[in-house]
C-alpha cells in the first residue's frame, strides 16, 4: 500500500492533502510535465507555495505515483530545454476511480458538519 492509499497529507491544511490525487487528474486529462502540472494545479483552486520548495513537493509525488506504477514518464525532446512529460496508466486510473468514491464519501460527512454548524451558529445569533 502506498502513502497515497494510507492518506498521507497536509492534514486538514486545505487541498493539501489531496495534491496527488489533483496531479493524477490533471495527469489524466492530458499528459503533461511539471511546471504546466503547477500552473494547472492553480486554475483548479489548489494553493499552492511559490518558488522551488513547492516544485520539489510535486515532482516527490510525481516520483511516488511513478512509482506506485499509476503513472509513467518519457522525455519530449522536441521542447528546449527537454521535459519530462507524464501519463496515466491503466493502474492510475483505476487508482482515481478509488480516490473519487473516497473523495465523494468525505464531502458527505463534511456537508453534515456544514448543516450542523450552521444550525448552531444561526441559533445563536
Amino acid at each position: 500500500m502506498s502513502a497515497y492509499q494510507r492518506g498521507r497529507g497536509q492534514g486538514w491544511r486545505g487541498k493539501g492533502r489531496f495534491l496527488a490525487n489533483f496531479i493524477l487528474l490533471i495527469i489524466a486529462e492530458n499528459p503533461t510535465y511539471g511546471y504546466e502540472i503547477a500552473n494547472n494545479l492553480d486554475e483548479l483552486g489548489v494553493e499552492t507555495i511559490e518558488g522551488i520548495g513547492q516544485m520539489g513537493r510535486i515532482y516527490r509525488i510525481l516520483s511516488e505515483l511513478e512509482g506506485s506504477g499509476y503513472i509513467t514518464s518519457n522525455w519530449d525532446t522536441s521542447k528546449s530545454p527537454p521535459v519530462k512529460v507524464y501519463t496515466i496508466t491503466p493502474l492510475g486510473l483505476e487508482y482515481l476511480r478509488y480516490a473519487l468514491e473516497g473523495i465523494k464519501m468525505e464531502s458527505k460527512v463534511l456537508d453534515t458538519f456544514i448543516d450542523k454548524c450552521e444550525k448552531i451558529l444561526n441559533r445563536k445569533e
